[in-house]
Parts: C-alpha cells; structure tokens; sequence
C-alpha cells in the first residue's frame, strides 16, 4: 500500500539505519496532511525483515529528517511497545520533498497530554515498566537545549533539555544532526527550544534507554 511520512527520526541502528515519523495523506491537491489516530499523530516506522528491523543505510542515504518520504508498506509488524512497526518493499522508498515545517505544523505533533516523557522522568523505562508502554515514540518539545560531544574527538554526541519542569540528558541518534553539530558544535546556543523526536531504544541489562533520534530546528 502506497503510504508518505513526514520523515521525523533518522538514527544509527546496528551499524545500519532506523527512520521513522508521521503518516501522512495527500489531497487532490497535492497537499499533505498528517494522519491522527485516536486524535494523536500517527506514526510510521520502516523495518526490514531482520531480527531488529534495521535498515541498510544505502536505501535511505537520501533520506534526512524534514523529509517527505513515499514508500509501499507490506504488512504492519507490531512488536511489543514497537507498535509503529511497518515492513515495506525496498525499491518503493523515495523521497517527495522537503516538507516546509513552521513552528505552527510541528506544534500539532508535539505530545501536548503529558508532563512526563514515556510516562517518567528518567533516562530509560525498567522491565516492569515497559509492559505498559504501547509505543517507542514521542515528540516534544524540548526547552534550554544543548547539544554538545561528551568526547575530545567529536564522536559521541548527546542532547540536554528541560520539558515539563525535569532536566533531560539523552544520547543523540539523528545522523543528520551529528553532521551538522560536527560543522557546528554550537548550533543550539542561544535557541529557547527545538523539536525532538524521543525514541525508545531496545533493551540493554534490563534498561530501555530514551534516545535523542531526530532534531528539527523550527526555523
């Protein structure tokens, strides 16, 4: 089934790549709107057929966040709180075009219910939370950012914020933005906020890490 996404998460997975965002649906106009489901954005996640999903980074070397992107999806592929999951056939993945995304669009996607991210304040969910999880990704907007490299050779990136009153600090995935801090390790000085796309990682000694996997500036 032919199906577009407002591309909104571009993160390394396995060495490979893992995207995902928003569904969208195109009038006859040729305009897209974003797709709601129980009155909330409803999200999309490309995966291979692999044990994790992850999907070559050749097939997707084009694709950057911001993107509107058309692929064909096959079947939904659930997977506990990966509810988001779509496998799709290779050769369909294109992009469209850049979106041209103002703070008014990415505001209606912003998880407006919810002080928390995922339901607590911490770096990651525990076991015994995550079964009560029914999805691996929110967006938000993050306030008083900083991105900035933890190492002296600029290779391991992360993202600081406050949001709903909670000071965050996540590891950041968007190899879109790693390009950019590397041009520019002071991009978020001086910006009141940025729009984040907050994935949940799998699970590492019993810990599902929060992760920083897609930044749109909203300038």
């Amino acid at each position: 089934m032919k199906t577009h996404f407002l591309c909104l998460a571009n993160s390394k997975k396995y060495g490979e790549r893992c995207i995902a965002g928003i569904e969208l649906r195109p009038d006859h106009a040729g305009q897209f709107h974003f797709v709601k489901s129980d009155d909330h954005p409803k999200w999309i996640r490309p995966v291979s057929g692999t044990d994790h999903g992850e999907v070559p980074a050749a097939w997707v070397q084009d694709i950057r966040v911001g993107d509107i992107v058309e692929l064909g999806v096959s079947r939904a592929c659930p997977r506990a709180y990966q509810t988001e999951n779509a496998l799709f056939e290779r050769h369909t993945l294109r992009v469209v075009r850049p979106a041209q995304l103002s703070p008014a669009h990415l505001d209606q996607l912003v998880e407006k219910q919810d002080d928390t991210i995922f339901g607590n304040r911490l770096k990651y969910l525990c076991e015994t939370e995550i079964g009560s999880v029914n999805r691996s990704l929110a967006f938000v907007k993050a306030m008083q950012p900083r991105a900035y490299f933890t190492t002296p050779y600029n290779t391991k990136p992360r993202l600081q914020f406050r949001h709903g009153g909670t000071t965050y600090d996540f590891p950041m995935t968007d190899v879109n933005f790693f390009d950019v801090m590397q041009e520019n390790p002071s991009v978020t000085e001086g910006l009141d906020s940025v729009y984040l796309t907050v994935s949940l990682g799998i699970s590492f000694e019993g810990k599902y890490y929060k992760l920083a996997a897609g930044v749109v500036l909203g300038q």
